[in-house]
């Protein structure tokens, strides 16, 4: 097992297990496929997302995508955006999202931020909380329903 940045090279594999997630979600089947278009990444997101990858006996179980180039202003300072965080359904609920996530946790601290802001999917809303983010929905009307925060430093 392994974490690792990912490559352009990586890119179909990392497609890969965004389908596969995406299309385990409870969800109606027709809103999971109009989905994976909408959530699958593509050469030109390289220039904007990193990528971090874990790896389980050399295949590629999980993929974290954040924004590594543009900070976001937020009321509790200054954050990076998670764009999104995927495990192949074989690999859930084995700690590989909490392993993405902790390696996030460290870039962002690495790049300075006060704190990682998630603009999560309704299936994945217990996983963001049980990793101890807190819902901004909860503090006041967000532009986006389940939108989150993680407090790096004070």
């Amino acid at each position: 097992m392994s974490i690792d940045i990912g490559k352009i090279t990586d890119l179909h594999c990392i497609n890969k297990v965004v389908t596969a997630a995406v299309m385990s979600w409870p969800m109606p089947e027709r809103i999971r496929r109009l989905s994976v278009p909408v959530l699958s990444y593509d050469s030109e997101d390289f220039k904007h997302y990193r990528f971090a990858l874990y790896r389980d006996s050399g295949e590629i179980r999980g993929v974290a995508a954040w924004n590594a180039q543009a900070p976001m202003l937020t009321e509790f300072g200054i954050g990076r955006l998670l764009h999104g965080l995927y495990i192949s359904p074989g690999s859930q609920g084995r700690g590989h999202g909490q392993t993405l996530m902790a390696a996030v946790l460290s870039e962002a601290v690495a790049l300075g931020a006060d704190g990682l802001v998630v603009k999560a999917e309704r299936p994945s809303i217990g996983f963001f909380e049980h990793c101890g983010l807190q819902s901004l929905s909860a503090l006041g009307p967000t532009d986006y329903p389940y939108q989150y925060w993680y407090q790096l430093r004070a």
